[in-house]
């Protein structure tokens, strides 16, 4: 038998938890769903419609909450060290938990929650077409775009870490890592802007500054910078799922 991946093991490990879902998740799709509802009807009163672009961007706000709060909800008790038992007892191998909780908790949540949205917010323009801006899907592809949905995949990745990592209050730990992480980059970067120097530093800011007008896609600072934010994604979001699987593997219960 194959211990590290089998596709039926899989398989069934990713229907159970889908079955699960709504019980575990479902009644956080609903409130957030109804905060939605509660925006439309309020815009009813206001004396212009919200547009498109404040209806999505508030969708993506919504969806991004819900992803930073799925893995708590979902396997909040996978690293206790009691209720977790039942967790770890599941016959399926580390991987498969792995692959199946990036399944449920970013793919199912993301559906769950895009659906449900679109859904109320297609409802509404049905009911109130002259209180809304326009048709939802005419416009949702700046929004709705494929860097939209890996920003939240990364952000997600964080989370889905701290869950493993942390015991208790796991979203504010691992919110309080996070810009306890950003004060540290911070000051290093200070640190460095001091060695430097910082006329150094403002007469190079200057020069890419007055040339940023003229900058294109194929220009090597653009690539450059492109090129480190995607490695930099890429790094955050291996190392945050290697260190699940590893956490997973290695938790002693």
């Amino acid at each position: 038998m194959n211990n590290v991946f089998a596709i039926k093991r899989f398989g069934a490990l990713v229907r159970k938890e889908c079955r699960e879902f709504f019980g575990n998740f479902g009644l956080t799709v609903l409130s957030m769903t109804g905060t939605y509802v509660i925006y439309l009807l309020a815009s009813l009163l206001s004396s212009s419609p919200p547009s498109i672009v404040s209806r999505l961007s508030l969708m993506v706000a919504w969806t991004g909450f819900a992803l930073v709060f799925a893995p708590s909800k979902l396997y909040g008790t996978a690293n206790h060290k009691k209720m977790g038992l039942d967790y770890v007892q599941l016959p399926s191998s580390a991987l498969e938990k792995t692959l199946s909780m990036f399944v449920v908790s970013y793919l199912c949540v993301t559906l769950s929650m895009l659906i449900s949205l679109f859904a109320v917010d297609t409802l509404f323009y049905l009911l109130f077409p002259s209180r809304s801006a326009g048709f939802l899907l005419t416009d949702t592809y700046n929004i709705f775009s494929v860097k939209t949905f890996v920003d939240l995949f990364v952000i997600q990745s964080l989370f889905v870490l701290g869950n493993m990592v942390f015991k208790r209050q796991k979203v504010v730990k691992t919110f309080a890592v996070l810009i306890g992480f950003v004060f540290l980059l911070s000051f290093v970067m200070g640190l460095l802007v001091k060695a430097i120097g910082v006329e150094s530093v403002e007469r190079w800011v200057e020069t890419v500054l007055k040339d940023f007008p003229q900058l294109s896609v194929q220009s090597s600072l653009v690539r450059t910078f492109v090129i480190i934010t995607h490695a930099v994604r890429g790094l955050v979001v291996a190392s945050c799922w290697f260190g699940t699987y590893r956490l997973i593997k290695t938790t002693k219960y």
